[in-house]
């Protein structure tokens, strides 16, 4: 998929979204003026969180850290953040992202929702766009890095129909059948 088909691609997949307790979220790809709310948004996190995310503590965020994550090539990286209004204020409360490799046929997938909306069915609707994402740009392979020990990620995936492969280390891969509905 070329750039300019990504991003016609993208714009038909803007959707909006019911969470569990009833609030309405919209997916769309982040832009780089979301550099404020990626940082509110990073203020949500627990510190397990952010290990879980990021495989370390991280205290703040930089600014060139979050121009990093809101400056996107769409050739190479597709992100996308879950909106919400709160109190006529525009609110991000979750983000996933799908990095392509350089061979194009593979693709890694990270995903973080903040503490406040965990558990409301937002990670499982972020993950399900991305790999629709990922059958749409024809990538063969995508997966997700984590911890050993981020055992809520781990049968997070399982229930979605990851294979699960334990690494060397302190790292687990979760692997979709892009072929088959990974979804329950």
């Amino acid at each position: 998929m070329c750039k300019k088909e990504i991003e016609t691609f993208l714009k038909r997949r803007v959707t909006r979204f019911t969470l569990r307790d009833g609030r309405h979220v919209l997916l769309r790809p982040i832009r780089p003026d979301d550099e404020p709310l990626m940082n509110e948004l990073f203020k949500t996190f627990s510190e397990e969180t952010i290990m879980y995310r990021f495989f370390r503590v991280i205290k703040e965020m930089s600014h060139k850290e979050l121009a990093r994550y809101c400056n996107v090539d769409q050739d190479k990286e597709i992100a996308i953040v879950a909106e919400i209004d709160e109190n006529k204020r525009k609110r991000l409360i979750g983000v996933v992202r799908l990095a392509t490799e350089p061979d194009g046929k593979t693709g890694e997938i990270a995903f973080v929702v903040g503490d406040p909306w965990q558990k409301l069915g937002l990670g499982s609707k972020m993950v399900d766009y991305l790999i629709e994402i990922g059958k749409a740009k024809k990538l063969d392979t995508i997966y997700a890095l984590m911890l050993r020990d981020n055992y809520r990620a781990i049968q997070f995936l399982q229930k979605r129909g990851f294979r699960i492969e334990y690494l060397e280390g302190d790292s687990v891969r979760g692997v979709p059948d892009l072929k088959g509905k990974c979804s329950k």
